[in-house]
Formats: structure tokens, sequence, C-alpha cells
């Protein structure tokens, strides 16, 4: 179907006048979103065309809802895992579509679809594959992992008097396997440095109430505590492969309560003709299994301080400069912890708007007062539980 290049910038106009284009039904456990989708048309092949439009507007509405909970560090760092989990298998998180309207321009087919889509299947998908959840920040892990290879008759720690601040082969894969969830390592050489010069006296294996203390010195949020022990194995082959044994056994613990939020303990094997390399690659593997661990188990105890969706009514005076009022919508819809802005009521001179907010009517009324608007400011005279009312006043 042909649509007038004054009808597709009319539409065009309405798409932008929704809240990042997005509506919401009231049930949050699914989102409805109206998005674009695009297909180039290859040997007059219009159907196929329009497929991939769809397709690709299936695809953008995930996007859409999936962006809301997850924090932007996550989403960047797990684009991948992302991309093969949620955009690659669009119409399992899709609900149902509907395609509104579709355009004709050259050798592009464009629609407009409006799609549903399950937030809880979404969110059950990417906490399987262990990525945070919830517009939070990622926790800073410090690790404090004393290891012992299996030429060492004593093990090595980087916090001890005269040894290097170097990575273990544990804890390297440890901190790799948390990287790749979205964790933060803290570098802890400049630490190190400072421990040596204050000379203090630490055992390999620390308490975990002076882990925590080192910890907040160099704001992590997380500390991990444990040993790592390599060994030989009574597997042999021939006269020269020999086996070898990794031991990782670690607990976490959060900085600010000194709680202990996770603990792993994993074993792994390895066969090598080199004693020190057998061991070390048995290490290795044994600490990214309990990197495995760790991250899942930190990860639900941060998803348990993302504060649940809250709905406030806005009753929004001087809306009669429509103007004004869209801007006001667009700002709003942009402040952090927004997950929906819908409009559920429009009279001559006010309107009224509901959101959902990761906190409460004060909170929203405080970042409100933070955002500057072109041409009018706002003046917030009613605040109550689950209630602002706000007027939009022209600039002096």
């Amino acid at each position: 179907m042909r649509l007038s290049k004054q009808i597709l910038l009319l539409v065009l106009f309405l798409v932008m006048m929704l809240p990042g284009g997005v509506q919401a039904e009231e049930q949050l456990h699914t989102k409805t979103v109206l998005v674009i989708g695009t297909g180039r048309i290859y040997s007059d092949n219009v159907a196929v065309a329009r497929n991939r439009a769809i397709s690709n507007s299936l695809v953008s509405a995930i996007e859409n809802v999936a962006k809301d909970f997850l924090p932007l560090e996550s989403l960047i760092q797990n684009f991948q895992v992302i991309n093969e989990i949620l955009y690659s298998n669009a119409k399992e998180f899709v609900q149902g579509y509907k395609v509104l309207t579709e355009a004709l321009s050259g050798n592009i087919y464009r629609v407009m679809v409006q799609a549903t889509v399950s937030i809880d299947k979404v969110q059950q998908q990417l906490s399987i594959a262990g990525i945070m959840i919830g517009k939070k920040s990622m926790p800073r892990v410090l690790f404090f992992i004393a290891e012992q290879s299996t030429e060492a008759n004593l093990p090595q720690y980087w916090w001890g008097e005269g040894m290097p601040a170097v990575k273990s082969a544990a804890e390297n894969s440890m901190a790799g396997i948390m990287m790749k969830k979205g964790f933060l390592i803290v570098d802890y050489e400049n630490l190190a440095q400072n421990l040596r010069n204050e000379a203090l006296d630490l055992e390999p294996e620390l308490e975990h109430q002076e882990a925590v203390q080192l910890g907040v010195r160099v704001n992590a949020d997380v500390v991990i505590v444990g040993k790592a022990i390599a060994s030989k194995a009574p597997n042999i082959m021939g006269k020269n492969i020999k086996s070898f044994k990794g031991a990782v056994t670690v607990r976490a613990f959060r900085t600010d309560t000194g709680k202990e939020i996770a603990s792993a303990s994993q074993t792994a094997l390895s066969a090598n003709v080199d004693e020190v390399a057998g061991g070390m690659a048995a290490l290795s593997d044994a600490g990214a299994l309990a990197g495995k661990d760790l991250s899942l188990q930190i990860l639900e105890e941060w998803r348990k301080e993302i504060k649940k969706l809250v709905n406030i009514e806005l009753a929004v005076e001087g809306t009669a400069n429509f103007a004004n009022f869209v801007q006001f919508r667009k700002t709003l819809n942009d402040i952090s912890g927004v997950n929906r802005v819908q409009l559920k009521e429009m009279r001559l001179d006010e309107s009224v708007i509901s959101v959902d907010f990761q906190g409460n009517a004060k909170e929203l009324a405080d970042a409100l007062m933070l955002e500057a608007f072109d041409s009018f400011g706002i003046n917030i005279y009613e605040v109550s539980q689950n209630r602002l009312r706000i007027e939009l006043i022209p600039s002096q």
C-alpha cells in the first residue's frame, strides 16, 4: 500500500509524540510498543521485503523493552550474548503483533507495527544467562585469592609482604567470567603498594572483616576471599603425561554490611607433560567454574535491591500550550527510573498522566526539579504518596 509523503510524515510525527515510541499495557508483565521496521526490495520481490521489515520491527520492539531494565554497562558488555538470546529469536518473546500501516518508497518497504512483548520471558532468558537486570550499577569486585601451585610449598597472595601484585590463575579466570557478566573488577596494584608501605602483617587466609575493610578503601562493593590449590592427581598416561587437580574455594561479602552473599567450591582436572602448566590449567578451569557460580549468586543479591515500579499519577495544568506539554512528556520519559508514561486524560488546559517509576512520588518530583525546559518552567505544588500536581508556567 502506497502512502503519500504527507501522510507518512504525519505518521512519523505521531510516533515521535509517543513517549519513546512506547505504549504500555496495564499489566506490567507485558509491554506494547509501536515501532517502524524496514526491508530492502531485491529482484522486485516486495513480499520478502515486507516480511523482512516486520522481522526488523519485532527486533526493535524487544530492544525497546530490554533497554528499560538493563543498565547501560551491562547492555554494552553483554551485547553479543543479548544479540544471540533476544534479537536472533524475536518471535519467542513477542506475544502478538499487528501491522498498522505500511509504505513503499523506492526500493525500501516500511511497516509500522504494534507489538506486545513478554517482559517475563525476556527477563527470564537474561537471568539464565547471568546478565544483570535493573537500572542499578553493577558491583565493583575486589579479589583476595591465595594460590598455591604444584611446585610451591606456600601460597602466593598479593597482599603479602614482599609478594608481587600479580593475578593468580584461578583469580584471572574468575575475573574474566565475571567481567563478561558486566561486573567491574577493582585493580589492587595501588592498594598492594600501600599495604607494603604500612608493613601490615596479613595472613594468606584473610578474615572476611579484614577483606571488607580493605575493600572499602578502594570503593569495592564486594570482596571475594578464598584459596586455590593445585596438586598432582593419580591418573597418568604413558611415561610423560600426568594429571593435575585444581581446587578453588571462595566466599563473597558485601562491603557495606559485611554480609556473606555468595560462596563456591569447585575442582577441575587437567593433563599435561609439564607440571607447572598442568597445575595452572587445572586452577584456571576451577576458577572459571567458581566465577560462574559466584556471578549468579551475586546478581541475585543485587536484583533484590532494584526498586519495584510504583504507579504515580501526574495532574498537569497549563497544557493548552501543546508544544510545552509535548516537551514535558518527552523529558519525563527520559528521567532515570521512569518505565512507562501514559496519557490517561486530556482536557482544555489540564491533563492527567500515569507514570510507572522506580521510586516514590517525592523522588520523581525531585528528579523533575533538576530538569531544564526551553520555554517554560514547572511549579510542583502538591506531592502526595502516589500523586503530583504540576503547573507548566511560561518563562519570564
